[in-house]
């Protein structure tokens, strides 16, 4: 038998119990043949030597947005700014010279940074009368220009003294996205392969995109069309996994006796697809996010009285979980607050009572989960897909938030791991992390400003490994062929400077990636 590719010189970490490391590793038909001896006698068209560098199971990003990833790539960026003064310059300096029908979109705005919001009067200064669109980098709130805010149909809704200020919140947003969008599915598409691109050089191979044709995750409700138009034009960048929203699924005649309600045309649900590129989870998200303080809490933010929002009815979003589970459906259920994944749990016991199939449900983020709701979610066999990166980045303003009594439930780590709930890692691009800043996160909890967050709830480095491999493929159905160096498995691999496993912890988050294999082609990232 002759092999693609053979990989030499490396060390590789498998995650493999039965052979936790090799040297060698041979590739064939987009598959691992084997490692080492498993090899021996077989000739490549490829050899590789990889200079000692350290091979892991390629990185699996379990939500992300790479929409709203390009979106941001394209945009004008002012996340370097750090007061309102600065950012409106720059958007001045961008927007000069533009048609005056065009708009001008921003990326990487956050009022915590400048101090305050940005106003529709200071847009539209800035953007010489044109249609201003700042995004924050939450994605659960915007800010827009005067010339945006006179074209919502509803104008008694300025009377909110938000709205009439420019920025509005959650599904508020709907009334700024239905002028611009939606994009091309060409331009989504552009969208999409600029952010993957991104992602790959992080070392990432695979993807889920959270919220797929939804309000607020899309910039095109026709996702599955853009991305097979993406796979038929050329190779993807990355692994793909499509994680459609709630609110595309519509009501189905022909599952009403079966026990459910709504779904999508043609019965379309998880499982559907490839290897390559297929249908995963039902997202439903049932708060806002804690960065603009709209995640749902049981007791009120340290610095006021407001608890944050329910995304709709706690009662209808329930009966919808059920109704899901019951056609099929995963669950990844976006719960930040205490208060709203005491929601999840109410919707996860009732789907079990429903239908008693276990069908790897997900709650995504878990921004704030409270000592009293660890046991259910165990029992109920839940995983948390977190974003350990927000410790690093937003660490100290959640602790403020929270209080000192609350901040031990932030992103949890060690708490979750011993009563048996799965984390898996993941970055909630266009937010800033990647990878290895997960896996830093996870083991040291320490905040850019050099804060512990949550001390006593640090994992290993193998156990934050794990969180983006082989608990990605589990959380994907795909453990049985991705997660692992293993015969047999599909050829995805990141291709590491040094060993996490090896690493001072306080580096980890800066290994160099040096080059990815997804479906058994290697690409260079960083030379």
């Amino acid at each position: 038998m002759k092999l693609d590719t053979i990989l030499e010189n490396t060390s590789v970490v498998t995650l493999d119990e039965d052979r936790p490391t090799a040297s060698r590793i041979g590739l064939w038909a987009g598959r691992i043949v084997g490692v080492d001896e498993q090899i021996d006698g077989m000739d490549a068209a490829e050899t590789v030597d990889l200079g000692g560098a350290t091979v892991v199971p390629g990185f699996i990003d379990a939500h992300t947005h790479l929409q709203l990833t390009g979106q941001g790539m394209l945009a004008i960026n002012v996340s370097a700014a750090r007061t309102p003064e600065a950012a409106l310059a720059i958007i001045a300096e961008a927007a000069e010279g533009r048609p005056a029908e065009s708009w001008v979109e921003v990326s990487g705005y956050d009022q915590r940074e400048i101090g305050r919001d940005l106003t529709a009067s200071e847009l539209q200064v800035a953007g010489g009368g044109r249609r201003v669109w700042a995004r924050h980098i939450s994605s659960h709130s915007s800010v827009v220009s005067t010339s945006v805010l006179d074209l919502v149909p509803d104008q008694s809704r300025r009377s909110d003294p938000e709205i009439g200020a420019g920025l509005f919140k959650e599904l508020d947003q709907a009334l700024v996205h239905s002028q611009r969008l939606p994009y091309s599915l060409e331009d989504a598409g552009r969208t999409i392969t600029i952010a993957a691109e991104a992602a790959r050089r992080e070392g990432v191979t695979f993807c889920m995109e959270a919220g797929a044709g939804g309000r607020l995750g899309s910039l095109n409700n026709l996702d599955i069309s853009t991305y097979l138009r993406l796979q038929e034009t050329g190779p993807l960048p990355v692994r793909l996994q499509l994680m459609p929203s709630r609110d595309v699924l519509h009501a189905v005649t022909g599952g009403l006796h079966d026990g459910f309600s709504r779904g999508l045309d043609v019965g379309l649900r998880t499982g559907f697809g490839s290897d390559m590129l297929n249908v995963g989870a039902m997202k439903i998200t049932l708060d806002g996010g804690m960065m603009v303080r709209t995640a749902r809490l049981t007791e009120p933010y340290a610095d006021g009285t407001e608890l944050g929002v329910y995304s709709d009815d706690p009662a209808a979003m329930i009966a919808d979980i059920v109704d899901a589970h019951v056609a099929g459906w995963q669950l990844a259920v976006h719960a930040i607050g205490d208060a709203a994944i005491d929601v999840a749990i109410e919707a996860f016991t009732a789907c079990l009572a429903a239908a008693p199939v276990d069908r790897r449900h997900r709650i995504e983020h878990g921004g704030y989960i409270r000592d009293d709701q660890i046991a259910p979610l165990a029992a109920l066999g839940i995983a948390i897909v977190s974003q350990p990166s927000f410790l690093f980045d937003s660490g100290d303003d959640f602790a403020a938030q929270l209080g000192a009594d609350r901040v031990h439930g932030l992103y949890r780590g060690r708490s979750l791991l011993d009563a048996g709930v799965r984390i898996v890692g993941s970055t909630d691009r266009p937010l800033n992390g990647t990878p290895l800043r997960i896996i830093q996160a996870l083991v040291d909890r320490t905040s850019n400003r050099g804060t512990v967050i949550g001390d006593g709830e640090q994992v290993t480095v193998a156990e934050a490994l794990a969180t983006v491999t082989t608990h990605g493929a589990w959380v994907a159905g795909m453990e049985d062929r991705l997660g692992a160096v293993r015969s047999g498995y599909l050829a995805d691999l990141t291709i590491l400077g040094a060993n996490p496993l090896q690493t001072p912890t306080d580096a980890i988050a800066v290994i160099p990636v040096r080059a990815t294999v997804v479906d058994g082609v290697l690409v260079e990232v960083n030379g």
